[in-house]
This record gives C-alpha cells, structure tokens and sequence, in this order.
C-alpha cells in the first residue's frame, strides 16, 4: 500500500524494551567467543565496545554474529514483543480503520549492526531490491547508540531515485520507517571514537508479500 511507502517515526518505551541492557549483555558474551571485540575496563555501554573493522565489513564474521543474534533468547524475546506490541500495531493504524484485515511477516532474527571507529569503511548506496527483497516489504531502522557520540546515521532518500538523501536523526526509542525495498540508502564512515550499533528488520505487509519468494542467484540477503 502506498501509505506505507513514505517515512515514518514509530517510537517505544525504553524501559519496556530495554534493548541496550539485551544487547551488551550479547556483545559481551557473543564478542569474545566469535572474535569481533570485547568491551574493555568496567563500561558497558554500547559505545565503549571494542570492536574490530572486520565485524562491519566480513560476511564470516556476519555469519557468526547472526548465530549469536539467534541464540539470545532473551534479546529475541523483547524483539519480538516490540514487533507484535509496537511496530504491527503502528502499521495496522497507517493502514487506516476501512482496510480489511492484514497479516503481517517479520524478519527473524532481526539485524544487529555494529560500525566501529574511527574508520572510513562506509555501506554504499544501494536499494534492497538488488538483494533479493520484495516491493511488499518495510524497513525498520533504529539506533542501540547515542548520535551525539557516533555522529553516524542511516541515510535515505524520500522516493525511488530522487537523490534527497536524508539523514534519519533519530535517538534512541525512535525507530525509522521507509521503503528501503526502492528507496536507496546508505551509512556514511563512522569518524568518531565510538561503536554505532544499530537495529533493523523488515514487515512483509499482507497479500503484497509472498514468504515463498526469492531472488534467483541471491545467496545471501542484507
């Protein structure tokens, strides 16, 4: 539907989802066995951990993290609460009171995104569609870490091939909704001291997406 193609802020209680608390309880347990970084000293903010370039460009270590993301239980819990809790809910009132009933289909495991620095490593421009995604998809992006300290955020365009890139500045307890499907966009070198650590996952919306469809010669989906 179009009404879900445009951008939008969805935002949750941070003490309900406490996914900074879930999430470096993950990094401290998942880092050291995987190899991709451990905090060092007595921090456990997200900012603080170490983390190796390796875990924001290897697709083996990609691989390993995505093993760890599936067996935290506990983490995945919280996920799937905010999905059935705050994300659906929020789509089901876009979609407005005349529209017939709509199942939706949520990414599981979502994606955990660690980018170090100082680093210039940057994630190109790219829609998602040339990884294997349907038009019946919305993407959902929200930052684990503080702006003020990374100063790195996903930018988007506000349609297919207009080229107005956006940064989403969004906190923590916000979480942007675009169509990442056609709209292209990208995350720029991440300059600072500090890990960003970022969320995302994606709705398949109702008749529009087909969970038995895959992209021929795609092995690996973003």
């Amino acid at each position: 539907p179009e009404v879900l193609k445009s951008q939008d802020v969805v935002r949750f209680d941070t003490s309900a989802y406490d996914f900074r608390s879930e999430v470096a309880a993950l990094l401290e347990h998942a880092g050291p066995r995987v190899g991709f970084g451990s905090f060092e000293g007595e921090s456990r903010e997200l900012e603080d951990f170490s983390a190796k370039d390796s875990v924001f460009s290897s697709f083996r270590y990609e691989k390993h993290w995505r093993q760890c993301v599936l067996e935290a239980e506990s983490f995945l819990r919280v996920y799937e609460r905010l999905v059935r809790d705050v994300v659906c809910p929020a789509l089901r009132r876009k979609l407005g009171p005349e529209a017939p009933s709509t199942t939706f289909f949520y990414q599981f495991p979502p994606t955990l995104r660690l980018q170090p620095g100082p680093s210039g490593q940057f994630r190109r421009v790219h829609r998602d569609a040339e990884y294997g995604h349907q038009d019946g998809e919305v993407n959902f992006w929200m930052p684990l870490t503080d702006y003020a300290r990374t100063q790195v955020t996903l930018w988007v365009e506000s349609a297919p091939d207009a080229g107005d890139y956006g940064a989403l500045g969004l906190d923590y307890g916000a979480i942007g909704m675009f169509h990442g499907t056609n709209c292209r966009h990208w995350v720029p070198a991440n300059e600072t001291p500090f890990t960003r650590v970022s969320m995302d996952f994606r709705i398949g919306v109702g008749r529009c997406f087909d969970p038995g469809w895959a992209l021929d010669g795609i092995g690996h989906v973003h």
